[in-house]
């Protein structure tokens, strides 16, 4: 398409330059050849143009078959690569299995020599054990051949076995006698306790006792101390109210005297009572005040 444009250019540019330039076949000969030449040159680059354009096009195939073989060694070296990296992870599970193996069957030889040892020690128990119960059995005899000639010199027991079940029935009632004492003993003192704390709660008891009653001889004190003073108040009272008693008695007296004097009458139906001193009192006052009226009438 570039080259067909190119030619109608060309054409329209020399049709224009034919057209308004004078007629001149010598510049119209340089002009055809300067176009041939120009022509020429447009071909020749055209086809260097393809030219390069066909090499570009080789060069990238090229370039696309190498990045395909890069593609696929990439592939093969991934492959390659996760092979290696299963194969390193099979070698450490391996490793790590086979140190896990070593390691349990370490722990199963040291508990292995552990259980020898201690079988060693218990066996080395065992013979100590051994010659233990050999030299009690060589002690023992003699008290065998006591026993056999106290059971002959004794015709009570039949057997070495008889003699032996009556020993240990002695030795039982003995325990026996022996915790019937003890308990006897334990009872005594749970006795003993028992007093004791009851003489330690009579003992305050009767300390309690004691306070109460000093306290109660310490009120009956005050409260005879305070009755011996009302005693003297009393008699203070009596002697007072008897001196007032009798001046009582002399001033009823006098007044009943002055009623007399004024001639008034006592225990008749006008009269005054001996007792009533008040109504004497005011009898005795009005016969005054008219007595006074009287004494101002006759100054007058």
């Amino acid at each position: 398409m570039a080259h067909i444009h190119l030619d109608d250019y060309f054409r329209v540019i020399f049709e224009e330059g034919i057209l308004n330039v004078p007629v001149n076949r010598q510049n119209l000969r340089t002009s055809a050849m300067r176009f041939l030449e120009k022509r020429q040159e447009l071909d020749h680059a055209d086809a260097s143009l393809q030219s390069k354009r066909n090499e570009f096009e080789v060069v990238r195939e090229k370039i696309r078959e190498r990045r395909e073989k890069l593609n696929k060694n990439e592939e093969k070296a991934k492959e390659a690569l996760l092979k290696f990296d299963r194969f390193i992870k099979d070698n450490d599970a391996k490793r790590s299995r086979g140190v896990k193996k070593a390691e349990l069957q370490k722990a199963v030889v040291a508990q292995k020599e552990k259980e020898l040892e201690d079988l060693k020690k218990e066996y080395s128990i065992l013979l100590s054990k051994r010659d233990q119960l050999s030299n009690r059995v060589t002690r023992a005899t003699v008290y065998h051949v006591f026993l056999t000639t106290l059971m002959k010199m004794s015709k009570k027991f039949e057997d070495i076995t008889h003699l032996i079940g009556r020993f240990d029935t002695l030795l039982a009632t003995r325990d026996q006698l022996l915790e019937q004492g003890k308990g006897a003993e334990t009872h005594a003192e749970r006795q003993h306790v028992e007093l004791r704390r009851y003489v330690s709660e009579q003992s305050s008891v009767l300390l309690q006792l004691n306070n109460t009653l000093s306290k109660l001889q310490t009120e009956l004190d005050t409260i005879l101390a305070q009755a011996c003073k009302l005693e003297n108040t009393w008699n203070n009272i009596q002697s007072t109210a008897a001196k007032e008693t009798l001046l009582l008695g002399q001033v009823k007296f006098g007044i009943l005297n002055l009623y007399h004097v004024v001639g008034a009458e006592t225990g008749e139906e006008d009269g005054v009572q001996v007792e009533d001193s008040v109504n004497q009192l005011e009898k005795i006052h009005v016969f005054i005040q008219d007595l006074t009226d009287i004494s101002c009438g006759v100054s007058l």
